[in-house]
């Protein structure tokens, strides 16, 4: 193939250069942009075939007409002369416009319009506009604007858009003088019907719930799901606190009425907790803490109800800061003691075991009883670390007390709590098989206490756990029986060894039929599926007496002696006191 000689490069080149006109007019009438021009006066001249798509206007018709048949109405007399100025100065002006189709519907658009001048016509001006459609852009930013602004099951506001609305209604509220309410909802044990039903239930249950909290609420005010089962709602323009608690009596009776849902019939309570501005708070992040704060109380009263935030709250909470963070520090420095409270035979009147409990010494700066320290612990997740502290000291110390009164103490067992936290672990056989092993016990001499509410929360599988315990040597104990569930059925289910008679009925022996009754009933029912009864809170001789003649197997209490530090454990134990007949 003989190469090209400069001289052909030179033809070829000219013949293109003549043949580029009718190339750039097809360029240009199948441009993917919009392509407008004008004259000086505004008359167009010329429209390609994106731009009338675009406008919906024929080419026969946008001919001779001026951009105004395309104007909007949105944009005001001082951004054309910003446009005009923009173009007469620098030749050229770019920026966003919203137009009107032919049709009436506004749209977006990104417009860039030059000036054109024929250099051998100095009086012939044109100005040609680029023009590309953002209706898609738009929507794509409003839809991901959406997304990151509202909850995208309930599609209610989220966290993030609430809180910017609040911190708007304080700065209108700060202005004018004005009150305002921020209402904080927690719905009643959510986690329970998500457990048991499954979460598309529970997702269906919190899309109803929305609906009813968006019909309480009026058109000014701001409902949201912050997260989880959490809601909450602005009310503004509030003059009194009654109108505040008509609000939350609605929200109370609403949310209360039945739901069918997956061929289920729901019910469902509240807790809900009330800031006012600016009594409770002059911020959004106060106003919010405040509410979270009285809904926690009414949490701990009992529930389904609702309460207005106290400065006696916020003390409250500064309090349970500092405790846990102190209680975090003594779990990490294994600063948790273990004291220990006897068991004794009713018939013998012989220790047979000990319960171990959770304790703050004293001389480390004790911040409260089990009362105080035992919520936050169950609250944060810290109560498997503290068991598993708990049950290392207790299994440490029952292999010392074997070693020392080997003769006395073989069949001597010590009882250790587990917490729902522990029974979810899945790790839980293993690790109590390796504690127990470490500290050269075997299972059979520790006993589990396990709340009948704990158990019965999910039966499947705390079946299958306590059965594997079980298999390994471990007895378990229902702990409380008679406060909880009170289902009789799983008492057959489950490998239990013991039936704890809870202290409250215990407290009521000598005074209330009921309670003596119930005691004989559980004693009897034990004894029916062959596994022993005991009596715990025992403080005098009316209610040992009592206990005996209904056939208790064993009893624990101040009668006999209340919980005891280690030192004082091993002195009882070595004086081989006995329960008086």
């Amino acid at each position: 193939m003989p190469l090209k000689t400069n001289s052909t490069l030179e033809k070829e080149t000219v013949t293109d250069v003549k043949n580029l006109p009718d190339l750039a007019l097809k360029l240009v009438e199948n441009a993917s942009e919009g392509i407008l021009i004008t004259k000086k006066n505004g008359t167009i001249v010329y429209a390609n075939n994106a731009f009338l798509q675009m406008s919906g206007y024929s080419f026969e018709e946008a001919l001779g007409q001026t951009p105004r048949i395309l104007q909007s109405g949105k944009h005001d007399r001082e951004f054309y002369r910003d446009m005009w100025d923009s173009l007469s100065f620098y030749g050229a002006w770019q920026g966003e416009v919203w137009n009107r189709r032919k049709d009436g519907n506004v749209y977006p658009q990104r417009m860039a319009i030059t000036k054109l001048e024929d250099p051998t016509h100095q009086d012939e001006v044109y100005y040609a506009s680029m023009v590309h459609d953002l209706t898609k852009v738009k929507h794509n930013e409003e839809e991901l604007l959406h997304r990151a602004y509202h909850d995208p099951l309930t599609k209610l506001p989220n966290r993030h858009l609430f809180m910017d609305r609040l911190e708007q209604v304080v700065n209108r509220a700060g202005r004018k003088r004005a009150k305002f309410a921020v209402m904080f909802i927690d719905l009643d044990n959510f986690k329970h019907i998500n457990d048991s039903l499954g979460h598309d239930v529970g997702d269906m249950l919190l899309k109803e719930i929305s609906r009813r909290l968006v019909h309480c609420a009026r058109d000014v005010d701001t409902v949201s799901r912050i997260g989880g089962d959490e809601f909450t709602i602005i009310l503004e323009g509030v003059e009194k606190e009654e109108e505040i608690g008509i609000v939350a009596s609605r929200v109370q009776e609403r949310l209360a009425e039945p739901y069918s849902l997956g061929g289920n019939e729901l019910y469902v309570t509240v807790s809900i907790g009330i800031a006012i501005y600016p009594e409770n708070g002059e911020t959004a992040v106060n106003l919010l803490k405040n509410a979270d704060l009285a809904m926690y109380h009414v949490k701990e009263t009992g529930r389904n109800n609702f309460h207005y935030f106290t400065e006696s709250l916020n003390r409250k909470a500064i309090n349970r800061m500092e405790l846990e963070i102190q209680f975090r520090k003594a779990i990490r420095n294994r600063e948790m003691i273990a004291h220990y409270q006897p068991k004794i035979d009713l018939r013998s009147g012989r220790m047979i075991g000990m319960e171990a409990l959770a304790r703050w010494p004293e001389s480390i700066g004790k911040f409260g009883g089990p009362g105080e320290f035992i919520p936050v612990a169950e609250q944060t997740g810290m109560i498997v670390e503290m068991d598993t502290l708990i049950m290392e000291k207790a299994c440490l110390f029952t292999k010392e007390i074997k070693r020392m009164f080997s003769g006395r103490a073989e069949l001597f067992k010590v009882s250790v709590n587990l917490s729902t936290k522990n029974l979810d672990s899945m790790n839980i056989l293993k690790n109590l098989i390796a504690i127990v092993g470490d500290c050269g016990l075997n299972p059979r001499d520790v006993e589990l206490e396990v709340t009948e509410s704990i158990i019965v929360r999910n039966v499947e599988s705390a079946i299958n756990l306590l059965n594997s315990l079980s298999r390994h040597g471990f007895s378990i104990s229902i702990d409380d029986f008679g406060t909880g569930y009170s289902s009789l059925s799983y008492l057959t289910k489950f490998p239990i060894s013991v039936l704890k008679i809870d202290k409250s009925f215990v407290d009521n022996l000598g005074i209330e039929p009921n309670a003596r009754a119930i005691a004989k009933a559980i004693v009897s029912m034990a004894h029916g599926i062959n596994i022993k009864a005991i009596a715990e809170g025992v403080e005098n001789p009316e209610q040992l007496k009592f206990l005996r003649g209904i056939g208790c197997d064993q009893m624990q209490g101040y009668l006999f002696s209340k919980p005891l530090s280690e030192t004082g454990m091993m002195e009882l134990v070595q004086t081989g006191r006995m329960l008086p007949r």
